[in-house]
């Protein structure tokens, strides 16, 4: 959570400390920890006001972010001391507390030259005078003035990432900004949810190793003495801050396709349900996958991100071998990427084979051409369309040559599909939160044998032209909010 100087002396942190406390109690209501940074040499050098709220720019990544303290209060590097001072010693001993972390991204050239230098370094021997019981960081990487070594990362290239997190092991290390999703129109992954779960879970696996002295116990010459934390994305919930959009996006760019960054949507469901349950996995066990598979090796070094390809050229099919049980009622969900305009391509949920050696299930993908997304009944003999939208009325429908999500829910005899859900389908006019409805609901009323679709598996459709398939899942429609699945 970032605090600001701007706040903090326009009452000498009344409100901010109030806000500081109600701030601490809802989030452990939640089990969520808290870490608080001081400082920030990120965005906007000027603006910063308590009269005039920003207004947010479409497209515009972080617009209402202001540095703190901004350009005209960097003066005498004592003048912040009271702030430090008065927020850490109301809550130096707090258990809600996780860590306090001075500075983010200190620039040493920003005017007047090293000053953030000396602010970073004078505010951490002001915490250590308190005797905060929280660890102390601060950017970049290792350096005097942290505890812990804090380091950030937007890259698939984990040796780098190896490399900073293993620079001082007797500190441990503490990834602050865990990378985001690929964004459309760039060429490589930054660092994305599923790929930061893989590597994490490598590390583990070596550092388990490593304790029973077995090998292999080290990634990129680095002894895997401790796993490091991570924060996965810069922020929890897509909102304001716009980091939705990647930091050199244009302004009134359109809605993308999938957000660059954050895992919630405003009402609150999760921006990939694949991701929220890999995260759910990795922070407490739970295991909520029916199938699950990312396409990515199990090492904590990887190069860059790895995905399949569905050869296309006619029904070509990629099975979702291992299923835990055959499909009937749950929610798949890929994330596709449409690499020709004639392409169609997509999922078949509740695949199964008939007696004439053939499948028959309900296909739920897209064209390329047409930019139809659609819900049919396959069977040996005809392939009826159940239900379809346009999606060439939505600013962030299919993106060619980039990555689209793709999600189906089917209950009975109902499938729902949503496809790029985006933020402006979470919000009313208002800015009030509003649940995502799916663009199509389907109901198969007349089957031609329900027998050979109540249940089966789960595939990956091509048609035509190549797909590529980032990932797969299968989960139980618990994992839905209640309201998209009518309870």
């Amino acid at each position: 959570m970032f605090l600001h100087t701007t706040v903090y002396e326009g009452d000498k942190g009344k409100i901010l400390l109030a806000n500081m406390e109600k701030f601490l109690t809802m989030a452990a209501a939640s089990d969520i920890g808290v870490g608080f940074v001081f400082f920030d040499d990120c965005w906007s050098t000027s603006g910063a006001n308590l009269s005039s709220p920003c207004q947010p720019v479409k497209g515009r990544h972080n617009g209402c972010w202001k540095t703190s303290p901004q350009a005209a209060d960097r003066t005498a590097v004592s003048r912040f001391k009271p702030y430090v001072v008065d927020v850490a010693t109301k809550f130096k001993a707090d258990s809600r507390v996780l860590w306090w972390e001075i500075y983010n991204e200190p620039h040493p050239t920003f005017a007047p030259k090293g000053y953030s230098i000396d602010l970073r370094q004078a505010a951490y021997s002001w915490l250590k005078l308190i005797n905060v019981i929280h660890p102390v960081l601060s950017c970049w990487d290792d350096n005097n003035d942290t505890d812990i070594v804090d380091s950030h990362h937007y890259s698939s290239n984990f040796g780098t990432w190896n490399s900073a997190v293993y620079s001082n092991p007797d500190k441990g290390a503490f990834v602050t900004e865990a990378g985001s999703r690929w964004y459309q129109g760039y060429s490589s992954d930054s660092g994305s949810t599923l790929m930061v779960v893989s590597w994490l879970q490598a590390l583990r696996q070596l550092h388990a190793n490593w304790l029973a002295g077995k090998e292999p116990c080290s990634v990129n010459g680095h002894n895997v003495t401790f796993v490091p934390g991570a924060m996965i994305s810069w922020e929890l919930m897509v909102g304001n801050s716009n980091t939705r959009w990647h930091w050199n996006t244009k302004d009134n760019s359109s809605e993308p396709a999938v957000p660059w960054d954050a895992h919630l949507f405003p009402d609150g469901t999760p921006i990939s349900l694949t991701e929220a349950a890999a995260l759910r996995n990795l922070t407490t066990g739970k295991d909520d996958f029916l199938y699950h598979n990312s396409f990515l090796q199990p090492s904590a070094s990887l190069a860059q991100d790895n995905f399949t390809t569905v050869i296309g050229g006619g029904q070509v099919i990629l099975w979702a071998a291992g299923l835990k049980q055959p499909m009937t009622d749950g929610v798949a969900e890929a994330s596709i990427w449409v690499g020709d305009s004639a392409d169609t391509a997509g999922m078949i949920v509740r695949q199964a084979w008939t007696v004439k050696s053939s499948f028959a299930g309900y296909y739920v993908g897209v064209n390329g051409a047409s930019k139809l997304l659609t819900v049919e009944r396959w069977t040996p003999n005809e392939s009826p369309i159940l239900g379809s939208y346009d999606l060439s009325k939505r600013e962030n429908g299919l993106i060619m040559n980039g990555w689209n999500l793709l999600r189906a829910a089917i209950v009975g005899n109902t499938t729902m599909v949503w496809f790029n859900p985006s933020h402006a389908d979470a919000v009313s006019p208002d800015g009030t939160p509003t649940p995502i409805e799916p663009l199509i609901v389907a109901k198969d009323d007349n089957p031609d044998d329900p027998e050979q679709i109540a249940s089966g598996d789960l595939a990956m459709v091509a048609v035509g032209a190549d797909m590529k398939a980032d990932y797969l899942s299968l989960l139980p429609l618990s994992v839905l909010p209640p309201h998209s699945h009518g309870n």
